[in-house]
């Protein structure tokens, strides 16, 4: 397959499935185009963008001149950057709020501490002319800021803006620390280096590793890229990759799954061993998430283009051969929690799990009558409207 370098992301990729990491990196027909096309589309990548807004706006706040020398690094000047960087990729309100509340939270732990900084998003390599670690491996990518502390320590950091946090043994394992690591050691081999990921939302983990480490990580690296580079044709695999493939309709393994559902495409193992069973149970909740993701593509198509949202509710049914449809008007009971919180104990609020009508019910008998009759009161009735789908009976049933 096409490798023309590795980085963490291709890499994370191709171990997932090297299928999706052929549609994404070297897509050949009309239809895989367009699927890339759609997955980079503005309303499929809002948090990536509010993330690319804020990691630039860090990158121009921290950049020092051509002698060495940053400007003021105030707060206000890292916002105007910021919105600067939100006037060229607009992302929705509640995404740019996001964002802002990840710069202020970040200024305020780590903003005001005093480094020296030696550069900011520094590539090593580009994409036609990777760089090639000392043992032939083309790799390529770009570090958020490169820091020098007073012992001599050079600090690599990334930036990251994702909602889950990073634990201390994965960053000790992680395939971007490695390859930055590497890189560094060869330009730096005196000095002592380490790689932090900079969580916005959270704080820095960090992680130093030993010239044998690095030395390891390289030939390991090495066999990941002739690993790749000769798979002649991917391999569609159901795993936890599929949450966020942008590839599911083309996938056969996919389109095998909607047809099918999960248990027909997996193999249940029972047994003692710990990571297959682990592996088993993060196949079936990509599963999961796939027909899920399947179900709500369907009901929209339902609503938007069989039926029409301004059509009477009367008119809202279809007959087919085999189904009957019929989109029409229900209501919902709700629970107001603060005043329903103020009536019952602790532990029987915390049954009442999200107030549901047929939580709260199943806890109102044991509750003394003159309660129960005042949490009846908090509910409100509100309207909606709901699929409903029958199958019909064959002649063969009757």
């Amino acid at each position: 397959m096409k490798v023309p370098y590795l980085s963490a992301s291709r890499l994370k990729m191709a171990k997932n499935c090297t299928q999706q990491y052929e549609y994404h990196y070297d897509p050949k027909s009309d239809d895989e185009i367009t699927l890339k096309a759609k997955a980079n589309h503005r309303d499929s990548s809002q948090a990536a963008r509010v993330g690319t807004n804020v990691h630039n706006a860090l990158e121009h706040w921290r950049k020092p001149d051509e002698d060495g020398k940053t400007g003021k690094l105030t707060f206000d000047r890292l916002m105007e950057y910021y919105e600067k960087e939100n006037s060229i990729s607009e992302v929705d309100f509640q995404f740019y709020e996001d964002g802002k509340r990840m710069l202020t939270r970040w200024f305020d732990r780590r903003g005001r501490q005093p480094v020296r900084i030696i550069d900011t998003e520094r590539g090593f390599g580009t994409h036609r002319s990777p760089y090639k670690l000392s043992n032939g491996t083309p790799v390529f990518g770009f570090i958020d800021a490169i820091l020098e502390h007073r012992d001599g320590t050079i600090e690599l950091l990334d930036y990251k803006t994702q909602r889950a946090d990073i634990t201390q043994a994965e960053a000790d394992n992680s395939i971007q620390a490695g390859i930055y690591l590497a890189v560094a050691r060869e330009w730096w081999p005196e000095k002592k280096i380490k790689f932090s990921f900079d969580l916005l939302r959270y704080g820095v983990v960090s992680t130093t590793w030993s010239d044998e480490k690095i030395d390891s990580f390289k030939d390991w690296l090495k066999t990941q890229y002739e690993w790749i580079s000769k798979i002649e044709k991917g391999n569609p695999t159901i795993g936890d990759g599929c949450k966020w493939c942008a590839f599911a309709d083309l996938c056969p393994k996919a389109q095998e799954l909607m047809q099918k559902g999960a248990w027909d495409l997996l193999d249940p193992t029972m047994g003692e061993d710990l990571d297959e069973m682990l592996t088993e149970l993060a196949t079936i909740k990509a599963s999961k998430q796939m027909l899920d993701r399947r179900q709500r593509s369907i009901d929209a198509h339902l609503k938007n283009n069989v039926f029409d949202r301004q059509m009477p509710v009367d008119d809202c049914v279809i007959e087919t051969q085999n189904w009957s449809v019929v989109w029409g008007e229900t209501t919902r009971t709700q629970y107001i929690p603060s005043m329903v919180q103020e009536l019952v104990p602790p532990a029987v609020f915390g049954q009442m799990v999200t107030l549901s009508k047929t939580a709260v019910e199943k806890v109102l008998p044991v509750l003394p009558e003159d309660v129960a009759v005042q949490v009846k009161k908090t509910a409100i009735v509100k309207p909606q409207r709901r699929m409903n789908i029958k199958k019909k009976e064959s002649k063969a049933d009757e």
